[in-house]
């Protein structure tokens, strides 16, 4: 499987990798319990990684950039989920949580991202 990865955040892992592992889909705290590592018992942490990545260390400053973070991390996590899913309901299941990850993180990730920039 070959996520959608970036050569610095590839080369971030390698050099970094105790602040790579802490990388994942929710906010820290409480808000992983809300936003979890994993849908219906799959793992996408390996897209939320990247994406935490692109919004700390990326080269970007825009809301153009910032919408590029999001979609590779919605693309990667479609990559994953339509690799690994064994069972269409399943399958189906976490399309739509994807889409719902996606949407809050279109709608509530702007501080997330502007707030790296500084």
């Amino acid at each position: 499987m070959r996520l959608l990865r970036t050569k610095e955040a590839i080369l971030f892992e390698k050099l970094f990798p105790d602040e790579y592992k802490s990388f994942g889909c929710g906010p820290g705290g409480i808000g992983d319990w809300f936003v979890p590592d994993t849908m219906w018992g799959l793992s996408v942490k390996k897209a939320c990684q990247q994406h935490d990545h692109d919004y700390r260390f990326g080269s970007g400053s825009s809301d153009e950039h910032r919408k590029q973070c999001d979609d590779r991390m919605r693309d990667n996590m479609k990559i994953i989920v339509n690799k690994k899913s064994k069972s269409k309901v399943l399958k189906a299941m976490r399309h739509v949580r994807i889409n719902t990850y996606y949407w809050w993180v279109r709608a509530a990730g702007g501080s997330a991202y502007w707030d790296e920039r500084k």
